[in-house]
Formats: C-alpha cells, sequence, structure tokens
C-alpha cells in the first residue's frame, strides 16, 4: 500500500512495503529517482539490521542474514498517521529470528518540517534479559538533471576523502583510493562507474550538501552522529546519487566473521531499552 504525506513544500509517497520512500515531489517537480533508462529500481531503501555485506555472529553461531538487512523486503504496518507525517513498524517474527535472532521492533516515522523530510528510527529491545545489537542506514537517491561530474558535495568540516575499496561480493578488499583532504568535493565520475561506491569511514561532519558546480545548493543530508559513515552511489552511468550514511561497514573480504556485537558501528540496546536515530533531507 502506498501513503502520502504533504504540507505546502513537499508531497512525500511511501510504501508499505520496506516503508521505501518512493517519491518526494518539490514545486511539481520528482526529486526521488524514477527510474527512467532502467539502471535501478530502487528508491530509498530502508537498511536494517546491517548495512551492506554484513555478516551477524553472536555466540560463536552465524546467522544467514541477507545484503542490507530484511527492512526493506518486509511489510511494515502502519503505527500512526497524519497529513504531513506517517509512522510504520515491523517487529521480531519466527522468520526474522532465523537470521536475526533478538526481540525487537523497528519504527520509521517520516515528518516533514517545511521542505524538510525528518526521518526517525527507533528500535526497541523487548527481551528482559539480553541487550540487542543492531546497524542501520539510508540509501535515499536523488534525481539529477546532469551528468554526475556537473555536481559537488560540500562537507560540514574539511573530510579525509579516502574511499574504501569493495571486491568479492561488496566486501571490503582493504585497499583505499585518496582524494586528498577536502571540504568541497567534486564527485568523481569516472570513479563512481560499475556500481563502484564511494565509502568514506569516520566522517567529522554531520551534514552534507549536494550542489550544482557553481554552487546552487539542491539537497542538504543532516545526520546523528552514530551515522559515522558515508556513502555515495549510483548505478552505472545513471543520472542520480545516493548519499547513504550508515552506522557501520561492511565486512573485510576473507576474514573470519568477529562476534556482531563487537564490529564497527554495531549499536547496542539495553535489555527493555529503547534507541533512536534520527537523519533529515532538505529538498533545496
Amino acid at each position: 500500500m502506498d501513503y502520502t504525506i504533504k504540507n505546502g513544500k513537499l508531497a512525500v509517497t511511501i510504501k508499505s512495503l520496506g516503508a521505501e520512500i518512493v517519491s518526494v515531489v518539490k514545486d511539481g517537480k520528482e526529486r526521488s529517482w524514477q527510474n527512467p533508462t532502467g539502471e535501478w529500481g530502487g528508491h530509498a531503501p530502508l537498511l536494517f539490521p546491517v548495512c551492506g555485506r554484513c555478516g551477524v555472529t553472536l555466540d560463536g553461531k552465524q546467522y544467514p542474514i541477507g545484503f542490507h538487512g530484511f527492512a526493506k523486503k518486509t511489510e511494515f504496518s502502519l503505527v500512526k498517521k497524519g497529513e504531513d507525517f506517517i509512522s510504520l513498524s515491523i517487529c521480531a517474527t519466527e522468520a526474522t529470528k532465523e537470521v536475526y535472532p533478538f526481540d525487537f521492533v523497528f519504527t520509521i516515522t517520516y515528518k516533514l518540517e517545511n521542505a524538510k523530510l525528518v526521518v526517525e528510527q527507533t528500535v526497541q529491545n523487548l527481551s528482559t534479559k539480553k541487550p540487542l545489537y543492531f546497524a542501520i542506514g539510508g540509501h535515499d537517491s536523488f534525481a539529477l538533471e546532469n551528468n554526475l561530474d556537473r555536481y559537488t558535495l560540500v562537507f560540514e568540516k574539511e573530510e579525509t576523502v579516502d574511499s574504501l575499496e569493495c571486491g568479492e561480493e561488496g566486501r571490503l578488499s582493504g585497499e583505499i583510493t585518496s582524494f586528498g583532504k577536502a571540504q568541497t568535493f567534486d564527485l568523481p565520475r569516472d570513479y563512481m562507474q560499475e556500481g563502484v561506491t564511494l565509502i568514506l569511514k569516520g566522517v567529522n561532519s554531520r551534514n552534507v550538501t549536494l550542489c550544482e558546480k557553481g554552487g546552487k545548493p539542491l539537497i542538504k543530508v543532516c545526520f546523528d552522529k552514530e551515522f559515522a559513515n558515508l556513502l555515495f552511489w549510483r548505478e552505472g552511468d545513471a543520472k542520480y546519487i545516493c548519499i547513504e550514511p550508515w552506522t557501520n561497514l561492511p565486512d573485510l573480504m576473507g576474514a573470519p566473521d568477529p562476534e556482531f556485537s563487537e564490529k564497527y558501528g554495531v549499536i547496542e540496546v539495553e535489555k527493555g531499552a529503547t534507541k533512536k536515530l534520527v537523519r533529515s533531507i532538505e529538498y533545496l
């Protein structure tokens, strides 16, 4: 089922499958990727309880969690909806426990504040006996009118732009491509071909703005400190970019899988507790 929230600035459509944003319209213009040329059929999948190729091993037992987790393929239930907000949730089932053995409720709330879409993600640990561990990330797409090399990123702070390389099945290879230090960084069209992702670990900034070269801002993405990593991706040479704040990173290729609780960017929720993370997208 599709739901639409709107105000005087934005109209956002979210589908119940995956609680995924499928359309963002501002001033009559679609701002989310609609796959007109067939490169990628997604829009803004939710990544939970892992981002990327990240194994889940608990007490030495490996669980067969899929790429980007299961939230993106799960039907969400409506919790509450108003004109300019919506809350949707999923909870643990026998099927989820086969790949992620925790009792949880995952709730996502989208709410509009002028031309800003605020995304609140809450993970509740239902267990009264043990902590819960999770990772989470965004994968929002932004349609572009021109080729990628016509755009630049402006970080809140100067960043070391070292991209972690991926190898087999999307795992980190241990290699790095360095673009130096920058606060304003031109998107490298030649580098970002064939699905190559620009992966930045441990960024200092809490926001990044996508601009046209020449200075016109288009999108400002803000994120809580737990979203320590920023990824930038598109399929083929398509005219869109995904800006992805993640808490964790993909696993290292060829390495043993450590305990999930010990992995970089994995968040602990104490028994009976709740953790909320917030990110936002402002359409300029």
